[in-house]
């Protein structure tokens, strides 16, 4: 194994273009005063182009378990940013921003100095617009679920089994948060009965229904089950 002719220029280069483009990935995290800020994003960048660079100046030919190994080493060190508190998990996002800033500094190291820099302006132009995105789409689900719906929920049942399936409708409703505004009876073909249910929820509660629809679909004599909301 020959070691390979690499200038200081070259090798300062690269390492400072790493070091510059973690920085820049950083200075978003900091910003936003996310766990991983300029000093990490920039050691992160500046250890992923140092273990590029040692393959490149030994002439190892072994670039894949290079990347595999930076990529484990970072592994542990983006683990510790995220954290769970019951359900509420926190950290993802920084965590994967320090997993993609070491493809930026592994990048900047063996050279790719172009793919580097697209690289580190996708990870920033991500962070900066998708989470105003994801802040709306959040708070206009927040927004549905807190919204009043009517459910309409249709039954397809034999006459013999309506009675049962009505009162199962109102004793599942009455005990819960829904309240039945209407229960009307229709004819339908084959001498079949169709029970229309109009039910009011002071906030949408889909789970709720459907599981109210699966429980009537197993009762004897329904054929077909199916409801819909009224919100749009």
């Amino acid at each position: 194994m020959k070691p390979t002719e690499i200038t200081a220029i070259e090798f300062l280069a690269r390492l400072g273009l790493a070091a510059a483009l973690g920085v820049a990935i950083g200075f978003e995290r900091q910003w936003r005063q996310r766990a991983a800020g300029l000093h990490t994003s920039s050691l992160v960048a500046i250890g992923a182009a140092l273990f590029a660079l040692l393959d490149t100046v030994m002439n190892a030919g072994d670039t894949t378990r290079i990347v595999a190994g930076v990529v484990t080493g970072v592994g542990f060190i983006a683990g510790g940013v995220i954290l769970r508190s019951g359900l509420n998990i926190t950290g993802l996002n920084t965590a994967a921003t320090i997993w993609a800033t070491a493809a930026v500094g592994a990048l900047a190291g063996f050279g790719l100095r172009w793919e580097a820099a697209v690289a580190a302006a996708a990870i920033i132009l991500l962070n900066l617009l998708l989470q105003p995105l994801a802040d709306a789409i959040n708070a206009r689900a927040r927004q549905l679920q807190s919204a009043e719906t009517v459910y309409s929920l249709t039954v397809l049942c034999s006459p013999e089994s309506q009675p049962a399936v009505s009162d199962a409708i109102v004793q599942a409703i009455s005990g819960s948060s829904l309240s039945l505004q209407s229960l009307t009876r229709h004819h339908a073909e084959d001498d079949r009965v169709k029970l229309e249910a109009d039910v009011f929820s002071t906030k949408m509660d889909d789970a709720r229904i459907e599981k109210l629809s699966t429980r009537l679909l197993s009762l004897p004599g329904v054929q077909r089950t199916d409801w819909r909301s009224a919100n749009p």
